[in-house]
């Protein structure tokens, strides 16, 4: 179960036009921590998790069109990139001149383009049941494009499924995401808000379900891990990206990643049996000098 403390500080920042939502945990505590989430998710998902992690200040974030934050413009967009400028201007508005990141699945991928291009920021990079997407064929650009365009122009103003009640939004969670319908709760929460009328619709915009207009190719995503120098360490679910040899051999070849396997699935973060033991992985490392 989650450790027992008190709930985390909401916290609104005023960057790039928008207003980014995030809560915090362990506020003056020793290391700096800005923690991102996977696809679809939101702060919530590190309910669980950071009050295990030790001697750490932890503001976890809501991306842009998730969660509690607001929405891109009708011209903006939801590549994996254009987080990073998000991030940046955060940790400008914290007046932390470097910190380090605890990111998960499509986290771990923003976080590793920004360790990899803005080396002077980030103190130490640590990835959760992901870093990169290997299985990109170039000669699918054009096809990619087409699809971005053609999501952008018809999710946008895209009406959300109204569902009747909490339980329902829950259950239709924990189908893409093997966590119990109590791991889920808090995340399902965040994720929700009335419907006009009765009922809740999700928050997050509907254009974040679509096709990017690029997506990196297997050499950019090389590069990005050969010019890594921040000390990183990957953590990998038993049930989750620690079956994917490809991404396992890549990571090795490419960087100076260490590599760990840790019991649960892609969400292992959320899972109550496994968080605390996640947790003793995570604390030392941010506490190495």
């Amino acid at each position: 179960m989650p450790a027992l403390q008190a709930p985390p500080l909401e916290r609104k920042f005023n960057v790039n036009g928008l207003t980014i939502a995030a809560q915090q945990w362990g506020i003056g505590n020793k290391h700096r921590v800005i923690a991102l989430h996977g696809w679809l998710d939101n702060s919530a998902s590190f309910e669980t998790i950071a009050p295990h992690i030790e001697d750490c200040d932890i503001i976890a974030l809501d991306f842009a069109g998730n969660g509690e934050s607001d929405h891109r413009s009708q011209h903006g967009a939801y590549n994996i990139w254009d987080d990073l400028l998000d991030i940046l201007a955060i940790a400008d508005a914290l007046e932390w001149p470097s910190f380090n990141l605890l990111a998960h699945s499509r986290g771990a991928f923003v976080a590793l383009l920004l360790s990899a291009s803005a080396p002077d920021r980030i103190e130490k990079l640590l990835m959760l049941d992901g870093a990169v997407s290997l299985s990109i064929d170039e000669e699918d650009s054009p096809k990619n494009l087409s699809r971005y365009l053609r999501d952008q122009r018809s999710l946008y103003k895209k009406p959300s499924r109204v569902m009747a009640s909490i339980d329902e939004v829950v259950q239709r969670r924990i189908v893409k995401i093997d966590i119990s319908a109590e791991e889920c709760l808090s995340l399902a929460r965040r994720s929700i808000k009335p419907a006009q009328g009765e009922g809740y619709v999700w928050r997050h915009d509907p254009r974040a379900t679509g096709s990017s207009a690029f997506k990196l190719s297997s050499a950019y995503q090389k590069a990005f891990l050969s010019a890594l120098t921040t000390p990183s360490l990957m953590i990998l679910a038993k049930n989750g990206f620690s079956k994917w040899e490809d991404m396992k051999a890549v990571v090795k070849e490419y960087s100076d990643i260490e590599v760990i396997i840790h019991d649960g699935g892609h969400h292992m973060h959320m899972e109550f049996k496994h968080c605390e033991s996640l947790a003793k992985k995570i604390s030392p490392f941010f506490a190495k000098h």
